[in-house]
């Protein structure tokens, strides 16, 4: 990574030498003092990092994309438009607050959302469909999934009967669901092309005091598995999360890394047998979309398994874990010690760090001697020698 970044700064140095109007012993002036000015900012982006996306920046990318789709569908010689959203003053209070945190501008991009009626308007008229009766059918038919305890289906009939409503105005607010105030619901209302409204709340539920934005249940915000803390500005995962069903496996590094713009990480996989079955810890540091962050899962299959898939731990082989991430004296993300099987957080704050230049320190209660000593053992026997630990009774105290 590092011989790469110098190729390209020394070529894009060389490039500017040669294309500049100067003389011969100016060019070599010139060249000393770049090389300098280079070496000495790559050395503070290693120690600082760098300035994460800016709001700006991700609606520039946002607008090429949709530039591309309107080319595509025909619709570049339309006048853009985009969604029409209003927000309440304490959700743009929240925004103001990630703003001046993190730099990121959560209002501006929902106000620059592209018109997602489109779509949904062309199927209305192509068939010249009645919006209301087809929203009353998939509202009948969402009830219906959820009785039978399908709440996959019901969500997705609910989404197609908001959808092909035509949404005019998207309206999100929020209301208080404690007597002191403390704890508020957001909600949406949808004011439907028919003129028709309606309220619903997306499952996001704020509390002033602590910060948190969580759901009712442990599915995260808006089901999503993850829950939020304004006051730490870091997301992270519930135990509940819909990716414990996935376990983990090889691939999803490869898929992830292949996208080297939203996931830029490091990570190390401890595998050990243990209670007859093959157990793997699996650490990771780096980078996520616009978050600096790390993780720590575990996970077990049957013995001699052939392949890299893992099972996610049941709840009674969860253990309690906790974790800090550093970029150099800076505390990042905190988790305190907590019964898990996949701790995780990921930062908000302005910039990136290199994943080579994050310390992630995580510590293990193990539930025996045993696991304790099948897990050092794998650690000590690692390729990359690059992870130390120590041990206080059953608990693993590991830094990276």
């Amino acid at each position: 990574m590092k011989r790469t970044v110098a190729f390209i700064l020394a070529l894009v140095m060389a490039v500017t030498v040669a294309v500049s109007p100067v003389s011969a012993e100016e060019k070599s002036t010139a060249t000393e003092t770049s090389k300098a000015m280079t070496v000495e900012e790559y050395r503070n982006m290693l120690t600082d990092g760098y300035p994460a996306i800016t709001t700006d920046q991700y609606l520039k990318i946002a607008g090429f994309l949709t530039t591309i789709h309107r080319i595509f569908t025909g619709q570049i010689l339309k006048p853009k438009e985009h969604f029409n959203v209003v927000v309440d003053s304490f959700v743009q209070e929240i925004s103001d607050y990630a703003l001046e945190r993190t730099g990121f501008d959560m209002v501006k991009v929902l106000h620059r959302l592209p018109d997602i009626n489109k779509p949904a308007e062309f199927v209305v008229n192509t068939f010249n469909l009645d919006t209301t009766q087809m929203r009353n059918e998939f509202f009948v038919a969402r009830d219906e999934a959820r009785e039978s305890g399908d709440d996959t289906k019901a969500n997705l009939l609910h989404f197609l009967g908001v959808y092909m409503s035509i949404i005019e105005v998207c309206e999100i607010y929020a209301e208080p669901v404690d007597e002191n105030g403390e704890v508020y619901r957001i909600m949406m209302r949808f004011t439907y092309k028919d003129g028709t409204q309606e309220e619903t709340s997306p499952g996001i539920h704020i509390n002033t005091v602590t910060g948190e934005c969580t759901n009712v249940d442990d599915s995260g915000m808006c089901g999503i598995g993850f829950n939020f803390n304004i006051a730490e500005m870091t997301m992270y995962a519930t135990v509940g999360c819909w990716m414990r069903n996935f376990g983990f496996c090889l691939f999803y590094d490869i898929a992830a890394g292949s996208m080297p713009w939203f996931f830029n990480y490091n990570t190390r996989r401890f595998k050990f047998d243990y209670d007859g079955k093959e157990w793997m810890i699996q650490a990771w540091k780096g980078n996520y979309i616009i978050t600096n962050g790390a993780e720590v899962g575990i996970y077990n299959r049957e013995a001699e398994k052939i392949g890299t898939f893992y099972n996610s731990v049941t709840d009674e082989e969860m253990l309690e874990m906790s974790m800090q991430v550093w970029a150099d004296d800076e505390l990042l993300v905190d988790k305190p010690l907590q019964k898990h099987w996949w701790i995780n957080g990921f930062r908000l704050n302005g910039r990136m760090y290199f994943p080579s230049t994050l310390t992630l320190k995580f510590s293990i209660v193990m539930p025996d001697e045993e696991m304790l000593r099948a897990f050092c053992e794998s650690i000590d026997n690692h390729y990359r020698k690059d992870v130390s630990y120590t041990v206080d009774g059953l608990t693993v105290n590991v830094t990276w």
